[in-house]
């Protein structure tokens, strides 16, 4: 009977083998199934005769074939794949926005500068007026919707995070349900090979969107720890769960349930959101604004040192406000930084013609808004308050005189200081380097254009003699006379005396502080970022309020000529390059990041390929292999049949003998 045992154990073990075959079969083709195999076992001997003699075999277990190592490394590369991947699609994003084409916001820059030049060109003709604000209207659209987008893809991530949110909580009552049902079948001494394939494959699935690793402890439970163990799932979920918090900042940030302690994800397609949404976006977005904001800033400050062709202007109203009129300008919130300097403001008088500038010093660290209006109030001519309301500046002329910061030279000097009945008068532009004042000094006294050897002469603030004039004999009067970078000097017919002396400014930059555009001073455009950014309302209304000029002669357009130079004006806030170099860096930084983003992808996945081999070579199936164990399970059973044949027909026999 001893030997019959043997032979129905050889029986049922070889059966148990064919079954595990077979599962291993039929699961060939799914995700994540480990290959299992019977490991089997010889039964204890058992006395007979005095002998220790075999009594068959036993399944000792179903093991998994597994290799912990790889099973790990595959975990981490599907986690970072997912970062990767979350990082190149907000690459190909940024880079489709930035992508030049016919309707980019490269070819609406190029054709801004382009549509300045023709109106350089033709400053009076409507029709080229009317297409360079088309071109104006269209920059500033253009800025607007790239930061709408930015503004979407933001918000489209941090959508994104609340939906992850959820999956992986799921994922962390599964897992840890399907944890709960693996420790009790151990415990009981079965092997759950397909309850921890189940909980393998959601593992997987959390790796993909957050950091994860498995660890087996000394009593045999599996845990589970999500962000190298600031979350561990064993077989309670409770107090396990994370949320999609948001800081002071607004920045997201990832916490446990009822918990404000940032969890630090390394990897994970939710890393990848949480960068897209507080970094990659708002940096992109900073990067615009400033470029953007130069450009605004660099076009409105120029254009504000101009005048219609009409001529110069009795009120101008600020289009950008501070947020405290009474604070340093440093700290009172102007749209563009205001600096040190001198700004220079140019009183005509309509009635008789005369002009003369003026100038007072500003110093953001001390002088506020209302410190800036009380002194362009006290200017001769000059009328300037603060709005109360809308905290910005009006600086208008005082009974009925005009007002610009075209930095012209006084046409008609202050004659305080001249006794005699000859007038002076100044012409031209200035260019030199600097601003500057000249003052005139006459040497001797007589006839302007008799007396001989009768001179007038030049020094700059300095002191120094820039030009020394003859108006005596020979001098025709009433000829313009060159004094120095552009400015000449004419005398009408009249007497001079030795102490007649006159001054006036001569001014290279009318604001040398930046006040004009940081407040919206006669600019061309209004807004304070991006998404604000927009042409004066008035301009487009009435092309003929644009300030071509800096005369307001007829066919003048230096002011327009000025403007459009800046396409070729290195910029020292854009790195000391011009707009279209640096919009050019801009696109080119977005293509390299994908392909930055794009090779490490195809890394990741030729590694997860290699990986998913070294897998399949030890945990995959391959039913060729498994076709050659089962006819080698086939064969096995066939002898112990046989077997059991055999011992049956010897016992039969016996009994007929014994019979």
């Amino acid at each position: 009977m001893q030997a019959l045992d043997i032979g129905l154990s050889a029986l049922r073990t070889q059966q148990q083998r064919l079954t595990t075959i077979g599962n291993n079969i039929a699961n060939a083709s799914t995700p994540g199934y480990s290959r299992q195999r019977v490991e089997l076992v010889n039964r204890p001997g058992v006395l007979a005769d005095g002998w220790l003699v075999g009594s068959g075999v036993d399944v000792g277990t179903i093991r998994r074939l597994r290799n912990d190592a790889t099973e790990d490394a595959l975990l981490r590369n599907e986690s970072l794949l997912a970062l990767v991947e979350s990082d190149l699609s907000t690459a190909e994003d940024i880079e489709r926005l930035l992508t030049p084409g016919s309707a980019s916001v490269h070819s609406r820059l190029s054709d801004f500068f382009n549509r300045l030049e023709e109106l350089a060109n033709n400053p009076e003709e409507p029709v080229v007026r009317g297409e360079f604000l088309n071109a104006a209207e269209s920059l500033v659209t253009e800025f607007r919707q790239l930061d709408t987008e930015l503004v979407r893809l933001q918000d489209a991530a941090k959508d994104e995070t609340k939906i992850i949110e959820k999956q992986v909580n799921q994922l962390i009552d599964d897992i840890a349900g399907l944890n709960e049902r693996i420790y009790h079948e151990q415990a009981v001494g079965r092997q759950p090979n397909d309850l921890l394939d189940r909980r393998d494959r959601l593992v997987t699935e959390l790796s993909q969107l957050v950091d994860v690793s498995v660890e087996t402890l000394e009593n045999g439970r599996d845990v589970v720890a999500i962000a190298g163990g600031a979350i561990t799932i064993t077989g309670n979920s409770y107090g396990k769960h994370i949320e999609i918090r948001e800081d002071s900042d607004g920045k997201l940030f990832v916490a446990r349930e009822s918990d404000t302690t940032p969890i630090p994800l390394s990897s994970g397609r939710l890393r990848g959101l949480l960068e897209t949404a507080n970094t990659t976006i708002p940096s992109v977005r900073t990067t615009l604004a400033e470029f953007t904001g130069d450009l605004i800033q660099a076009a409105d400050q120029q254009y504000a040192k101009g005048i219609p062709s009409d001529g110069p202007f009795a009120v101008l109203r600020g289009t950008r406000s501070v947020d405290s009129s009474s604070a340093p300008l440093a700290a009172a919130g102007t749209a563009f930084p205001v600096t040190a300097g001198e700004l220079t403001i140019t009183v005509t008088d309509p009635t008789t013609g005369i002009r003369s500038s003026q100038r007072i010093t500003i110093d953001p660290a001390v002088d506020s808004l209302e410190d800036v209006a009380a002194r362009l109030d006290a200017l001769n001519g000059v009328t300037a308050s603060v709005e109360p309301q809308t905290r910005t500046l009006v600086v208008a002329g005082e009974s009925g005189k005009l007002i610009d910061f075209t930095g012209r030279p006084d046409n008609t000097p202050d004659l305080s200081g001249v006794s005699g009945t000859a007038r002076p008068e100044f012409s031209g532009l200035w260019t030199g380097a600097d601003n500057d004042e000249l003052t005139v000094t006459v040497s001797g006294a007589g006839d302007i254009g008799s007396t001989a050897g009768l001179q007038a002469v030049v020094n700059n603030a300095a002191g120094e003699i820039v030009a020394v004039l003859d108006i005596g004999a020979g001098y025709e009067a009433g000829t313009p006379l060159a004094v120095t970078d552009g400015i000449s000097l004419s005398f009408g017919p009249g007497s001079v005396t030795a102490t007649d002396t006159f001054s006036t400014l001569v001014t290279s930059d009318s604001d040398t502080t930046g006040l004009l555009s940081a407040l919206g001073i006669n600019s061309l455009f209004t807004g304070t970022d991006p998404a604000s950014y927009a042409l004066r309302r008035d301009i487009v209304d009435n092309p003929e309020l644009l300030a071509t000029s800096v005369t307001g002669e007829p066919g003048d357009a230096r002011n327009i000529a000025a403007l459009a130079a800046l396409r070729d004006a290195a910029r020292p806030a854009l790195q000391d390059r011009t707009f279209v170099e640096r919009l050019a860096d801009l696109t080119a930084d977005a293509g390299l990041d994908v392909q930055s983003a794009r090779s490490q992808q195809e890394q990741l996945v030729a590694f997860g390929e290699r990986l998913q081999q070294d897998r399949d070579a030890v945990s995959g199936v391959d039913p060729n292999e498994e076709l050659l164990r089962m006819l080698e399970v086939e064969r096995a059973f066939q002898a112990a049949a046989r077997f059991v044949t055999v011992i049956d027909e010897t016992i039969a026999e016996l009994l007929n003998i014994a019979r």
